[in-house]
């Protein structure tokens, strides 16, 4: 389906708002930006801003939202057959993937989030509120209900690996791919902590 020439314009603008505003974001700081300033250096106006972003948390927010979604449906593209922990682990994988020439831009929203803590908290509340959806997929995969202690362990477990790694990637410059620092910690975690403090395993 051929994308209308309005609707492109909208999504353009859209896209060069927050380009603007993150890039203001890194080197001003989050706090010490303005709407008004974000749509004076974009050429435009506040008003025409808010048609966008709700606020300019929004913009930061937007990406973290569709990276869940994009989780989403990547755990329920995998094989039926494939256990849980697998299944995740494969999911984040794919979704943690950025291709070079877009690394900048999420290194940027990184960096960003990083030196944010309030707008951070708020998007870490948000990915956890979305768990749920999470959950139900993997409780069908296990053959368990939804309130299975071993699905909040696998989704809280994994989840925070995957942001930590993410985040020891925005500290360290943003160098390579992060899916490849996520896939090596979330491999460790699915082997065991046992295996990590020298414990031997049955």
């Amino acid at each position: 389906m051929t994308e209308a020439l309005s609707e492109r314009r909208r999504r353009l603008l859209r896209d060069e708002l927050g380009r603007v505003a993150i890039q203001l974001f890194v080197e001003h700081g989050f706090d010490s930006v303005t709407v008004d300033d974000i749509a004076a250096a974009a050429g435009t106006s506040p008003r025409t801003f808010f048609r966008y972003f709700a606020t300019k948390d929004e913009v930061v927010l937007d990406y973290e939202r569709k990276l869940q979604e994009r989780l989403l449906v990547a755990l329920k593209a995998r094989p039926p057959e494939e256990v849980p922990v697998e299944a995740l682990r494969q999911a984040y994988i794919e979704t943690s993937h950025v291709e070079p020439g877009e690394r900048g831009r999420v290194l940027q929203l990184g960096v960003v989030l990083e030196n944010a803590p309030a707008l951070r908290a708020r998007a870490t509340g948000e990915r956890i509120a979305e768990d749920m959806a999470l959950t139900e997929h993997l409780a069908k995969r296990l053959g368990a209900q939804a309130d299975d202690a071993r699905l909040r362990v696998i989704i809280a477990s994994m989840g925070a690996v995957a942001e930590k790694e993410f985040r020891t990637w925005v500290r360290r410059g943003g160098k390579g791919d992060p899916a490849k620092r996520i896939s090596e910690a979330l491999a460790l975690l699915e082997a065991g902590l046992g295996q990590v403090d020298g414990r031997k395993t049955k």
